[in-house]
């Protein structure tokens, strides 16, 4: 009897995006309790994810010649893996807010804090959609993109006027800078899974 490759590819999958889920937690962690332990936590899980991805980009590109699902699938290791990457700058930018004591205002922990858990539920909905390609999970992940994408760019601008006022520091702001940009990476990375695996 034929081993249902496809159906083994879309489990690991499911797993890479449980491990970016788990990411994220940890990061959160870390950001709001100051400690590194967290940021260690969420880089064991981030290796795991770019470890995986070659290997099964390869797998799906191969297997693509001859399965029509293969071929749906084919570019989603490389967007888990921009994900990834986009977890790496917000564990950098973490872990520099912890080295350097830096302290963030009410209103921009309470901001970031939307945005994790905006950006943990999409994530959380994707694993579900590589399981079952369903167009509601689809919609409601494009849909919470722009969400994120809106609340972002609304941020980043009260975020200025809080710069230009004196609230906050300089060295505060490259990092809070960094989280909101690979927040909204990542709800971008995640969007275009959804609408690939929504065709």
């Amino acid at each position: 009897m034929k081993k249902p490759i496809m159906k083994d590819y879309i489990l690991e999958l499911h797993e890479m995006c449980v491990k970016a889920e788990e990411a994220l937690s940890s990061l959160y962690n870390a950001f709001i309790y100051n400690k590194e332990s967290f940021i260690k936590e969420a880089d064991k899980y981030i290796k795991e994810i770019e470890k995986k991805e070659k290997d099964l980009t390869q797998k799906l590109i191969d297997l693509s010649a001859t399965d029509e699902v293969a071929r749906v699938y084919v570019t989603v290791p490389v967007h888990l893996e921009r994900i990834a990457s986009n977890l790496k700058h917000i564990a950098r930018a973490i872990s520099a807010k912890i080295e350097e004591n830096l302290l963030f205002s009410d209103k921009a922990v309470e901001e970031i804090n939307y945005l994790f858990s905006r950006v943990k539920e999409m994530i959380a909905n994707l694993s579900d959609l590589m399981l079952a390609r369903n167009i509601f999970l689809a919609n409601y992940i494009s849909e919470s993109e722009k969400d994120v994408e809106r609340a972002a760019s609304e941020y980043a601008t009260l975020h200025e006027e809080r710069l230009i006022e004196g609230l906050c520091l300089p060295k505060a702001s490259g990092v809070y800078v960094v989280l909101l940009d690979s927040i909204k990476r990542i709800a971008w990375n995640a969007k275009e899974i959804a609408r690939k695996l929504s065709k």
